[in-house]
């Protein structure tokens, strides 16, 4: 919503890649959003920023899905661009600081079918 809010009052989303802080002085606009996630790591040689791995299912939107679960270490958020179906791990530390970004298919199988058990 705030995206359309957004482009509709005149805005523009430009994707652009920086390779160091210095790039930032070639843009004309007064106002830029930082949205380099992971990257800013590199690009502002941040240590503290770390990552965070998991595997997200996305599963077609259910207009009559309005709410999220969790069961057998896996997270179920309606959204209403989709489904968003995730695992969790056995605590809060399970991914942090793991920097894999291999797409695992049998992990994201995996979750769906954790939470379709949970609705047998």
């Amino acid at each position: 919503m705030l995206t359309e809010e957004f482009l509709q009052a005149g805005g523009r989303i430009e994707t652009m890649e920086f390779h160091t802080p210095a790039d930032l002085s070639k843009l004309k606009q007064k106002v830029v959003i930082n949205c380099t996630g992971y990257g800013a790591r590199a690009l502002w040689k941040d240590e503290s920023v770390v990552p965070v791995r998991g595997q997200i299912a996305w599963l077609i939107p259910q207009p009559e899905a309005s709410y999220g679960i969790v069961y057998d270490n896996v997270s179920m958020i309606a959204r209403r661009d989709g489904i968003v179906i995730q695992q969790t791990g056995p605590d809060e530390s399970w991914g942090y600081n793991d920097p894999n970004e291999t797409v695992d298919r049998e992990e994201a199988m995996g979750a769906v079918a954790s939470i379709a058990r949970a609705y047998a």
